[in-house]
């Protein structure tokens, strides 16, 4: 069973993500004279895909925080390259810190710990064409074979900033799925 996450859209709101999550783990080892290799990420769509890739760090159990978001789509490709801090295990900071003046160590003690609290690096992937379906009020699947429709719309909200509730369905919930998409568009 998959775990919700949740990030602040704002003060007020908040946005629960569900689906599939994947933990991938990365262990950065490294010996004499060995040169650490650059870490990228590679963000591509497919032709007539659409999706928003949020990126941060994991705060605390399922509260994801997110730094930066960008929206890729027919065939854009981003690469996007990661700065990877190395953090002295416990003891070296300790054997580090030994010298200092107590207060010094506070401090330190106190930085270490904000470092340590953020360090899950977290994707969220969210594909637009589903939440464009919820936001028109359309049923799910309804945009599939209507690839120039969806692309249309996608621009009038992405570049006119149009607001969705003059775009969306309103009518009855019996009419058929071309009658809704009909009076979409």
């Amino acid at each position: 069973p998959s775990k919700s996450v949740r990030f602040p859209l704002n003060a007020s709101k908040t946005i629960e993500l569900e689906g599939q999550q994947y933990l991938h783990g990365y262990v950065a080892q490294s010996f004499c004279g060995d040169n650490r290799r650059n870490m990228q990420l590679v963000a591509r769509a497919r032709q007539f895909s659409t999706f928003v890739l949020m990126i941060g760090t994991i705060a605390e159990g399922n509260q994801f925080q997110p730094k930066h978001s960008l929206i890729v789509s027919n065939k854009d490709r981003i690469i996007i390259p990661l700065i990877c801090e190395l953090l002295p295990s416990a003891k070296e900071f300790r054997d580090a810190i030994d010298s200092l003046s107590p207060e010094q160590q506070r401090f330190t003690r106190a930085y270490r710990q904000l470092q340590l609290e953020s360090t899950v690096f977290a994707l969220a992937v969210i594909p637009v064409k589903n939440s464009l379906e919820a936001v028109l009020n359309l049923p799910d699947g309804a945009l599939t074979k209507h690839i120039k429709l969806t692309q249309d719309i996608l621009k009038l909200f992405l570049e006119y900033q149009i607001p969705s509730d003059l775009l969306s369905y309103v009518g009855s919930e019996a009419s058929s799925i071309e009658n809704k998409i009909e009076s979409v568009s």
